[in-house]
């Protein structure tokens, strides 16, 4: 379907590891492709019936009319054969033109001087369901767990989207949940969080510890490179590091970040609990058992249970140990940190975990959010924290308040933050599933959990 060309498309980089995933299904299908033709020729040559000549111009134009009823209309074409579906939809998703328009500009200044150094951390595909701090029972973030009281914690938050790139680009771009699906592209004409900090005199950092190369995700263009002071890879820097080192990496780095004489706002892509699960933990850090193979996503459910958990425990609990342990209050550093989206953890056999658009379950959009400020430079306490009713959208203007700007400003053109004392916990939240810009199936699901 087209949610899934665009998933694809969009994560090119993996093909290798999808193909050693289902390399049993490809072969299948390739093996029952060659049956079916052996039997249609063994038919044919049974039969004097022909069809005409010209009759073969039918299947490249259905192909065409299914091309453009996908490029130009809103036509759902989930039910055509898979032989114009599948190659088309990709064809499609591969040679759309999203917008690239100037980011509009800064139009006020900062009220104050904000927080000296201030980093969001979007970790990859981490279900707040699945932490310590919301299941006690269970061990994946036991370090966490044992601080929590140096937590400002938000409880179980909403994502934008069931998707990393629609997500990411949202929380950049302050996008607003009204406006989604964003049909108008408003999100990428928006000011975005790095003109702000670079507004209020902050050097700005994008970190994206998932990248081994130099190429752009998320949705980033060009045009969002011009607000970034540096963009560093570690994966790119030191490729011969194992892909489970990455987030360690990028705890080090937010360390030496946090004593900077200047005023640091740095955005970071974490590598997180991506799949396949069990690569993204050191096989000697296995807690859980038994777990599936390195190459294996959904083969039973107590065994993908238990890899995920590793992975949490490890880029999840490990990353927070390291991180604090580096960053003591004379820093003058506040971080805030959630993920991309969740992972639907409720199935078994080989299942999406997330960006599903039918039977979507909101544990896919159920994510962390809370606030580390070992100075209490937010002024506000961990035990002054409301644990429910949150989501994504309070994430931008926390960061704009945080970075200076007049509360009452910041309030009136994005909304409530996390810091607000009068704060009314949101009753019904909804998450996109399915692509942000409207583009394919997708639909605003209840966020309701009973997981």
């Amino acid at each position: 379907m087209y949610p899934d060309a665009v998933l694809a498309w969009n994560n090119l980089a993996l093909a290798d590891t999808a193909i050693q995933n289902f390399s049993w299904q490809i072969v299948a299908a390739l093996i029952c492709s060659l049956i079916v033709m052996i039997l249609i020729q063994w038919a044919r040559r049974r039969t004097t019936w022909r069809a005409p000549i010209w009759s073969a111009l039918l299947v490249p134009f259905t192909g065409l009319a299914v091309f453009l009823l996908i490029k130009r209309t809103t036509g759902i074409v989930d039910d055509f054969p898979a032989l114009y579906r599948v190659p088309l939809t990709v064809l499609a998703v591969a040679s759309d033109q999203l917008p690239q328009p100037v980011r509009t500009p800064v139009s006020v200044s900062p009220a104050t001087s904000g927080v000296p150094h201030l980093f969001l951390v979007v970790d990859e595909s981490i279900t707040a369901t699945e932490l310590t701090l919301h299941q006690p029972q269970l061990p994946t973030t036991p370090f966490l767990y044992s601080i929590r009281d140096q937590l400002l914690d938000f409880g179980i938050a909403s994502s934008f989207t069931n998707q990393s790139a629609g997500s990411n680009i949202a929380l950049m771009s302050g996008t607003r949940p009204e406006d989604m699906p964003d049909t108008a592209y408003k999100t990428f004409s928006r000011t975005n969080l790095f003109q702000f900090a670079q507004k209020a005199g902050y050097t700005t950092y994008y970190i994206d510890a998932q990248q081994g190369g130099n190429g752009l995700q998320n949705f980033m263009s060009p045009e969002d490179l011009k607000y970034i002071d540096h963009v560093e890879r570690p994966g790119a820097v030191h490729p011969d590091t194992p892909y489970h080192q990455r987030d360690m990496l990028v705890a080090k780095r937010l360390a030496e970040l946090a004593k900077s004489p200047k005023k640091i706002f740095a955005y970071v892509v974490k590598a997180g609990a991506h799949w396949p699960y069990a690569r993204t933990y050191p096989q000697d850090s296995t807690f859980f058992a038994p777990v599936l193979s390195p190459r294996s996503i959904y083969k039973d459910k107590e065994r993908t249970l238990n890899t995920y958990h590793n992975a949490v425990r490890w880029t999840v609990d490990q990353f927070w140990r390291r991180l604090m342990g580096n960053i003591t209050k004379t820093d003058s550093t506040v971080i805030l940190y959630t993920s991309d989206h969740g992972q639907n953890l409720t199935q078994a056999g080989i299942s999406i975990a997330h960006a599903s658009v039918h039977e979507t379950s909101p544990q896919e959009a159920a994510v962390p959010l809370w606030i580390w400020d070992p100075n209490q430079l937010t002024g506000k306490s961990p035990a002054t924290a409301y644990r429910k009713g949150y989501s994504h959208a309070h994430i931008f203007p926390t960061l704009l308040l945080l970075q200076g700007y007049s509360p009452v400003w910041v309030r009136k053109h994005y909304g409530p933050t996390l810091l607000d004392k009068d704060l009314a916990p949101i009753s019904k939240r909804t998450f996109l599933a399915g692509d942000l810009f409207g583009r394919g199936a997708h639909s605003l699901i209840p966020f309701e959990y009973a997981f």
